[in-house]
This record gives structure tokens, C-alpha cells and sequence, in this order.
């Protein structure tokens, strides 16, 4: 949601109501509020498809998210990443467990990512790129959203987790 702002004013701020409803059959969970600065009502549904499994985050089902592009799942990556200390010495068991989450939600965002290239294909299609934000980050360094480096970064932030297990 915080990818999407408000429409009205560009704040990402808002205190949703949550529930969660059948609508067509389907399980969504609904989240309704008004946007903080302009009021304007803000609204998303997320399809529940399966329950999660195991302990760690999981975003979507098997398909391509059809909510966040390739570039913007890229991005959230890259902010996860930025903020990774230098050193980890001193650092606090609340923080050690907050950072594994962290990188395996950054390993499971670039798994996002990795749906979106077609069996056979090498890359990311274009067509994954429907946001400004997504479109920029694919121009920025196209090459990233090449398999061989995604799955490399994947691989990485899997790492990372494993080295804040303690």
C-alpha cells in the first residue's frame, strides 16, 4: 500500500480499517481508510489464495504479482539492502531477529521478481513494468532484472539471513 499513494495528494500515510470478506467466491482482505493529509478515501483488496507456510515471509501465489511491478519489488529490495549495517557487532537480539526477517522478505521479494521472466526467457519483459517507478528502476541498469543476476541477489539476501540467525 505504502507503493501506492494517495491519489489525491501523493501522502502514503493512512490508518486502515482491516477485514476480511468473500467477494465472489474469493477470500480478499480489505483495507479502507481515509488518506491522513487530504482525507480522500483509500482502498485496496489483496486476494488471499493459500495460507502461508513456514516461518519466514511470503508474498503471492505462483503467478506474477498483478499489484507490485518487477521494478518496484526490486526497490523495496534495494531499500532492505541500503539499510544493512556495516557492522554487526553490538547489535541487540530484537535487532538480529528484525534484520533476519528483513533479508528473507528481501530474498522473497526478488523470488517476486523472478516470476515475472517467462520459462525460457532470460529477463524480465517489459510488460512487468507498468509503474513510473517500476519503469525507471528497469532503465536505470537493465541487466538487473536478468535472470542469472537476480537469482545472484537472491542468493545473497538468503545469506544475510542466515548470517542474523544467530
Amino acid at each position: 500500500m505504502a507503493l501506492h499513494p494517495c491519489g489525491v495528494c501523493g501522502d502514503g500515510s493512512f490508518v486502515p480499517v482491516v477485514r476480511e470478506v468473500l467477494e465472489d467466491g474469493v477470500l480478499v482482505t480489505h483495507y479502507t481508510g481515509r488518506c491522513d493529509t487530504c482525507r480522500a478515501l483509500r482502498d485496496f483488496r489483496f486476494r488471499i489464495d493459500r495460507e502461508p507456510e513456514g516461518d519466514g515471509p511470503r508474498f503471492g501465489g505462483d503467478e506474477p504479482s498483478e499489484i507490485i511491478d518487477a521494478g518496484q519489488w526490486l526497490r523495496g529490495v534495494d531499500r532492505v539492502l541500503a539499510e544493512t549495517p556495516s557492522n554487526i557487532l553490538g547489535v541487540s537480539e530484537e535487532e538480529w531477529r528484525a534484520r533476519r526477517y528483513m533479508f528473507a522478505a528481501a530474498a522473497e521479494s526478488v523470488g517476486e521478481v523472478l516470476k515475472f521472466i517467462p520459462a525460457g526467457d532470460d529477463a524480465v519483459p517489459p510488460g512487468a513494468f507498468w509503474t513510473a517507478s517500476g519503469r525507471e528502476m528497469r532503465d536505470a541498469v537493465p541487466e538487473r532484472f536478468e535472470r542469472d543476476r537476480l537469482e545472484q541477489l537472491r542468493g545473497v539476501c538468503l545469506e544475510l539471513a542466515a548470517r542474523f540467525a544467530g
